[in-house]
């Protein structure tokens, strides 16, 4: 296991240089209009989530892979990080397609995938509130994404969420991943 998240930083650092380009040259999003999820493209499919709509956006993404990422990045190594946040975004994009197929941008269905990932492999690190919190945000997510009315892609954020908790799951299934099970040996 690695001692440094470095997957996770440089995730983060491509984040932040694909958002820096993009607000610096294609502030009308002419050059990387290719990019924004709309229907069934490659190249929507897997560079939507490279692409951020404001500073909040951006920076709320960049916040939750400090502090979720880190972990998962740890857990699965350096190298195959990117190919779980990847796996993910393109789930995300997937399920944001099928159930509300509006044109979307942004990390948040991979980095929701992430969020997945941890509350499977780090729930030791949860405490007793802190997966009842994910549960909330979990339901309010799903009931936001069924309503269509809110301008967020939920449906995204639920396929991501979904995905990673699936690849964690089946990871720790077939013995490749271990998880922080703290909780359950200080229970028991």
């Amino acid at each position: 296991m690695p001692d440094v998240p470095i997957g996770n930083y440089l995730i983060m650092m491509l984040l932040t240089a694909t958002f820096a380009m993009q607000i610096s040259f294609d502030t009308s999003q002419e050059y990387l209009s290719g990019l924004i999820l709309n229907r069934w493209s490659v190249t929507g499919i897997t560079g939507h989530m490279w692409l951020h709509a404001n500073v909040i956006h951006i920076v709320s993404n960049l916040v939750a892979l400090w502090i979720f990422g880190r972990r998962v990045c740890l857990r699965l190594g350096n190298e195959n990080y990117p190919f779980a946040f990847l796996f993910a975004g393109v789930a995300a994009a997937a399920a944001h397609i099928a159930f509300d197929g509006r044109p979307a941008i942004g990390a948040s269905g991979a980095v929701m995938g992430i969020l997945g990932m941890y509350v499977v492999l780090c729930y030791g690190n949860f405490g007793r509130l802190g997966p009842w919190l994910i549960l909330l945000w979990f339901l309010l997510n799903l009931a936001a994404g069924m309503t269509g009315y809110l301008p967020s892609a939920y449906m995204g954020h639920f396929g991501g969420f979904i995905s990673g908790a699936a690849l964690a799951g089946f990871l720790v299934f077939f013995k490749i991943v271990k998880t922080d099970n703290t909780i359950l040996r200080t229970s028991a």
